[in-house]
């Protein structure tokens, strides 16, 4: 992610500063609720009495009121507050909880007086057979959030939500078709000195409703597609045949009038008039439903016409649009080329309209361009590289066809890397991107000192949202200089060599986040064939796999899984693989019980030498603290070995098991990683530490 340097880094610098200064301030004062100005600390407005535990979140629910009361000292802000903590409070089990408040000028005061904390106690139910919900079902909706360690204690009694949970029971149940539905409970209320509260939940079904075939009333001759775009909409919401058993209920006839509609403007009649009307017998329980179309002409497009369309060729434009003219108008087209115009990433806004009367109209297409140039800087720390900076250009609309071309330089105490780059998002005019990307990267290694160049060519079809795959050919030159490693292999092997070949990668990833996810599924695995005949001077097959999953555990809670493995064998006539194109593995996004790139082989020396195959998996669970801080306790586990042969050999598997702290910035999470080795061999460290910015995957 990239932060332009006129004022996203200035922002998190700043934030960082303000952390910093305030505190000591902070702790001098004790619990309160404190608003931060860009010049001074506001004066604070302590919370009172707070039940253990909670402090943290009330502070969080008070903020907002508390920052508009310090910038216009009106109580009534405070009485909001109040309001909004009793809320809280009784929504964690204090259902007498109270909430003053003291104002003397700028400065206030809340109160909080909790009382007791009310459980809930066994759930009566009663239901009449024909409810379609079982008595565990029914009990959940009169159920408050547990008390404990990860959510499995008592449950806690939540009046607001136990007095709403007739309604909520009604209305689940009309959905499922159950129109004379009722449900009322009994709640005697919270006793003063807490502990558990007994309700009794009864809940009357009545009968199911149930839809007949639909009929479709003609008020003038309809066209076969017209006919079937109806019989296409109604599919998912209604029997279209005798026998058919579906439940009835007041939204249907609005969803099948909006399907119908959509469907009909979707084969070029825009101006189609639809009436959807139920015929309910309270008897038989049937519903009988009837469809009226009034198609209207059938439309096409005699014109696509673009407005405001800043410094892009209108040439692009056209390759965006799924729709031309001559063309049968079709809403769900419009609305996937105003997708496929903002996926551009070049405009704001992206409006469409139709003009006209008749069976030929112009589409019209307004935009709005937004900036397309940004300058960025992104600040980094690695235990081994220590501190880094980037710094880069992107302009995502060269040569006014939307283009994206950037330029990247990386600097960090032990590397250096540069890179060009343009990307057609709409390469020869069809949905895949076309990449060409010129790289340069210097690295001191434990055991080396390593340099790349090279040049590449890709194109990437995607697939959906989240998936891709990518072909390429890539030619380089790589190099090893300074090598300390006392090793026949390594001295054998060129240092300095051409590799040149063809990479195939399939992507998969539907993180909800990219700094912190807290579900989802990353998935990538390549394949590289390096031959002379394209090139390389070096011939080998290399396969590299890298994979995360995530997953919510409790409240606050994140579990999540890595693995990484590659496997580089030599081809053809190869003997064995230069120190700079072999696997390493050990360090803070790696195995975190080791140094950079020490774990596996040695030499003599204690200097690794790397590997053909290696694996690394990992298990973390990450912990909401306080606030943007998350503690993670982890098992690392991994191995390098020397020969592509061994990679089911798993004798020399090393473990890490360790905890950790990280602190969510706007740049990433910084990171601290503490993992001890549970069986270190002679020269090996009983335990490391080590302090990042990101996460380890």
């Amino acid at each position: 992610m990239s932060y332009p340097i006129d004022h996203r880094l200035a922002r998190a610098v700043g934030h960082a500063l303000v952390l910093l200064a305030g505190a000591p301030l902070a702790l001098a004062a004790g619990p309160a609720v404190t608003v931060m100005t860009s010049t001074q600390v506001a004066a604070e407005v302590p919370i009172v009495g707070a039940p253990a535990g909670l402090l943290d979140d009330m502070e969080q629910v008070a903020a907002p009121y508390v920052e508009k009361f310090q910038t216009t000292e009106r109580a009534v802000y405070v009485d909001d507050a109040a309001y909004e903590l009793e809320l809280l409070l009784a929504e964690r089990g204090y259902a007498l909880a109270e909430v003053v408040y003291e104002v003397d000028g700028p400065a206030a005061r809340l109160l909080v007086s909790a009382g007791a904390r009310s459980t809930l106690g066994p759930v009566a139910v009663t239901a009449d057979p024909s409810c379609p919900l079982t008595e565990e079902d029914l009990a959940r909706y009169v159920s408050g959030p547990r008390t404990g360690l990860f959510g499995r204690g008592e449950v806690l009694y939540v009046k607001r939500r136990v007095e709403r949970s007739p309604r909520r029971v009604v209305v689940d149940l009309v959905a499922l078709g159950h129109l004379e539905a009722t449900a009322r409970v009994e709640d005697p209320g919270p006793d003063p000195d807490g502990g558990p509260v007994s309700v009794h939940l009864t809940v009357e079904a009545g009968p199911r409703y149930r839809l007949e075939p639909v009929e479709i009333l003609r008020e003038e001759d309809l066209e076969v597609e017209v006919l079937e775009a109806i019989r296409t909409a109604q599919l998912d919401i209604t029997p279209m045949s005798a026998g058919e058993d579906i439940a009835y209920e007041p939204r249907v006839p609005g969803r099948v009038r909006s399907s119908v509609l959509d469907t009909l403007a979707s084969h070029g009649y825009l101006d189609a008039e639809v009436r959807v009307e139920a015929d309910v017998d309270e008897e038989s329980h049937l519903v009988q439903m009837e469809i009226s179309v009034v198609p209207g002409p059938h439309v096409t497009i005699s014109e696509v016409r673009f407005e405001n369309t800043g410094r892009t060729k209108e040439s692009f434009l056209r390759s965006r649009l799924r729709l031309r003219p001559g063309d049968e108008f079709s809403t769900r087209e419009v609305r996937a080329s105003v997708r496929a115009l903002y996926r551009t990433g070049l405009f704001s806004e992206v409006r469409s309209r139709v003009e006209g009367e008749g069976e030929e109209r112009t589409l019209v297409v307004d935009l709005v361009e937004q900036e397309s140039l940004e300058v960025y800087f992104e600040p980094g720390f690695g235990s081994y590289e220590l501190f880094r900076g980037t710094v880069g250009a992107r302009d995502r609309n060269m040569f006014r066809s939307g283009i994206d071309g950037s330029a990247e330089v990386m600097v960090a105490v032990r590397a250096l890397s540069a890179s060009i780059r343009l990307s057609d998002p709409w390469f020869l005019n069809e949905q895949v991107i076309g990449d060409i990307q010129v790289d340069f990267e210097r690295r001191q290694e434990p055991s080396f000192l390593r340099e790349n160049r090279g040049v590449g060519a890709y194109i990437t079809k995607e697939w959906s949202g989240v998936m891709a795959t990518t072909f390429g050919y890539q030619f380089g030159r790589s190099e090893a200089k300074d090598v300390k490693v006392v090793d026949d292999d390594v001295a054998d092997a060129q240092n300095i060599v051409n590799v040149a070949g063809l990479t195939l990668s399939q992507r998969f990833d539907d993180r909800d986040a990219l700094f912190a996810p807290t579900r989802g599924l990353f998935m990538n695995a390549s394949v590289q064939l390096a031959v002379e005949g394209l090139g390389s001077e070096l011939e080998f097959i290399r396969g590299k796999l890298s994979s995360s999953w995530f997953r919510p555990l409790f409240a606050d809670s994140v579990l999540g899984l890595n693995l990484r493995a590659g496997i580089i064998a030599p081809a053809y006539d190869a003997e064995s693989i230069p120190i700079q194109e072999r696997f390493f593995a050990g360090g803070g996004n790696s195995v975190r019980s080791f140094r950079e790139s020490q774990l596996g082989p040695k030499d003599i020396n204690g200097e690794p030498l790397g590997g053909e195959v290696f694996s690394t998996a990992s298990i973390e669970l990450r912990s909401e603290l306080v606030g943007a801080l998350q503690s993670a306790a982890f098992v690392d586990a991994g191995f390098v070995e020397r020969q592509a042969s061994d990679f089911f050999d798993l004798d020399d598997v090393r473990l890490g098991i360790g905890v950790g702290l990280r602190y969510l910035l706007p740049i990433g999470p910084l990171r601290l990683d503490g993992a001890v080795n549970p069986n270190p061999r002679p020269g090996e460290e009983d335990w490391v530490l080590h302090f990042s910015i990101g996460m380890p995957f």
